[in-house]
């Protein structure tokens, strides 16, 4: 539903008196209905009132007229109450790509941004005025909210909306990283040199501690941990950088990487990137690293999970 206001004309002569004479009101476009309100009774009756109905979005325009005088426009800006690009699909998994779509009169910006329901941010990693590629938090159902949506016919505007279509996250697209015999290969999405890509994932409910290299080895991380498996042809330099709704220790994050999957193995095997994301920070960055040709595991280690976070995010880089 689109605003209403009202608007005051009044006719007046050379001296700027009013003078008792009928005005009309006409819309510049069909973006605004105006009518006369019949329920303005002024006395003496020198002035008119009409009712401006906002039917969409626009920057138009009320003119008012009289009989023997001249017109005045009146310039208006109805801005959007919400934001209708279509969400596909409605419903999708934690970590997996949803797809925005941007409306003939409201356009994404480099800076749009999209927070799901219970104030989860999503992560957009493909971006055009028409679509934006996100993905999806773990988060709550609703309408997910925007901000820097540029106005086409305002231009050099922006606005923040409510969206108007509902979405609901179900599920975890990274299910599987909770094990080092089913962990999901990211080789395929792995970047190219000068190129990124991200994964989102949630801090597992699994209590898979004993295969957690960190509690394994009697670092004193409670665990649990997510495991990432890739390989690679020949060497390659990579960065890992991962941040988490939450603060530095709490949760407490390390990454690092793995080049066996072995219990046994992690004394020797695991932090081949020399642990620089095993520290107290966030983000936290193992930095660039060149990994041999080979099988190799990112893990994501929560430390000590006291205070869970819903939503954790890392970034490969490629120099």
């Amino acid at each position: 539903m689109w605003a209403r206001d009202t608007i005051v004309a009044q006719v007046l002569d050379i001296r700027s008196t009013p003078l008792q004479q009928a005005i009309t009101f006409t819309a510049c476009d069909p973006s605004v209905t105006v009518a006369v309100d019949p329920g303005y009774n002024p006395h003496p009756p020198l002035s008119a009132r009409a009712i401006i109905t906002a039917v969409g979005p626009n920057a138009t325009c009320v003119v008012a007229s009289s009989s023997g005088a001249t017109s005045d426009t009146t310039s208006l800006l109805v801005l959007p109450v919400s934001f209708a690009g279509a969400i596909s699909p409605a419903t999708q998994a934690g970590g997996d790509t949803l797809t925005i779509a941007s409306t003939a009169v409201l356009k994404f910006t480099p800076a749009t941004t999209v927070t799901f329901g219970g104030g989860h941010a999503g992560i957009v990693v493909a971006q055009t005025a028409d679509q934006l590629k996100v993905l999806v938090p773990f988060s709550d159902p609703g309408a997910p909210s925007f901000t820097d949506i540029a106005l086409t016919y305002l231009p050099g505007t922006t606005v923040a909306l409510n969206g108007a279509t509902s979405f609901t996250q179900t599920g975890d697209f990274w299910a599987s990283a909770t094990d080092w015999q089913t962990a999901p290969d990211i080789s395929g999405i792995l970047p190219t040199s000068g190129g990124s890509s991200t994964i989102l994932a949630t801090d597992p409910s699994v209590n898979n501690a004993a295969v957690c290299p960190e509690a394994a080895l009697g670092a004193g991380s409670s665990g649990p941990c997510l495991m990432f498996k890739f390989t690679l042809a020949d060497t390659a330099t990579f960065k890992f950088t991962t941040s988490w709704e939450g603060s530095a220790l709490a949760p407490d994050v390390d990454i690092y990487a793995c080049a066996d999957s072995t219990v046994a193995n992690f004394g020797t095997a695991c932090f081949e990137d020399g642990g620089a994301g095993a520290t107290g920070s966030l983000p936290q960055s193992t930095g660039n690293h060149q990994y041999p040709a080979g099988t190799h595991w990112f893990v994501i280690e929560v430390f000590d999970n006291s205070s869970p976070t819903k939503n954790i995010w890392t970034t490969i880089t490629r120099p």
